[in-house]
This record gives C-alpha cells, structure tokens and sequence, in this order.
C-alpha cells in the first residue's frame, strides 16, 4: 500500500472533518464520555477551528488515492493533540509512519520533548516509541471506569 503523509492544506478540511467525526463517534466511545464526544463531534464540523489549527499548529494527513485515511496534530510546544488511523487501515504501518513525521517535524522545530494523553488502547503503541508513563487518571466512560495517561518522549538530536 502506497500512501503518502503530507501537512494539511485547507482543500483537506472536509475530507479531515469526515475523518474525525467518523473516529470520534464510532471509536470514542472506547476513551472519552459521552459529553466529550459531543465536543469533539462539534469541533470537526467547526471550520474556524479547523483553520485555525492549520495555521498554529502541525497537522499532517495520511492520503492513499485521494483519501485521508490517517492525521496527527501537534501543536508548538511537542504536544501530541491527536494521532489517528481509519478503522480500516489499522495495522499497516500508518501510525508508525505518521510517528515518524512527528519526529521528523519535531525536530525541525527544534522540540526535544513530545508530550501526549493516551487511554490503555493506544499505550502499548507509545510504549513501543519510547514514550514513558508519567502520570494517570481515572474517569468514568460509560458506566466504566477507564485510565488514562500522561505520556512523555525526550528526542536525541
């Protein structure tokens, strides 16, 4: 599979929007509440925020014949806002390219430190890519209670 990861441009927006409404609404009910996913189902279909995102911060899609099938945001300071593949492009080496972009980017902005919150579903993920476990929280999801983490990685130049 050929797919290539590039920065986002505004002729991505509605492509991007369809992408995280689809993950948020069918994937999110694993990690956030159900007023989260309110939220964030708003925040996709807001373009202003999308705009704004793409000119403050680095937001790099994963496209494959046209389609997004995978994006990563990064804001200035290392932050890992979001990463995140399609459902049916799991396991193909998508979200390990896409990490490597953020290094890449990383780096080149000079940002020695990546910093992110994950839930129990995506911490072996950054486990694997050196990230350490600093801090955790519990909330409720659903009836259940679901941890999530702090993660930090310290690039080498």
């Amino acid at each position: 599979m050929k797919f290539q990861i590039s920065r986002a441009t505004d002729t991505d927006l509605s492509l991007m929007q369809r992408l995280f409404y689809q993950t948020v609404t069918s994937y999110g009910s694993l990690i956030f509440t159900k007023d989260e996913i309110k939220i964030y189902s708003r925040l996709a279909t807001n373009k202003e925020y999308w705009h704004k995102k793409f000119r403050e911060d680095f937001i790099y899609n994963a496209k494959l014949n046209g389609e997004i099938i995978g994006s990563f945001c990064m804001d200035k300071k290392g932050n890992i806002e979001y990463i995140f593949v399609h459902m049916n492009y799991h396991g193909q080496g998508i979200a390990k390219a896409m990490f490597r972009t953020i290094e890449e980017v990383a780096r080149q902005q000079n940002i020695d430190t990546l910093t992110t919150q994950i839930s129990i579903l995506t911490k072996g993920f950054f486990q694997k890519h050196g990230f350490e476990m600093i801090k955790n929280s519990v909330k409720v999801v659903g009836g259940e209670e679901v941890v999530t983490y702090t993660a930090v990685r310290h690039l080498k130049n």
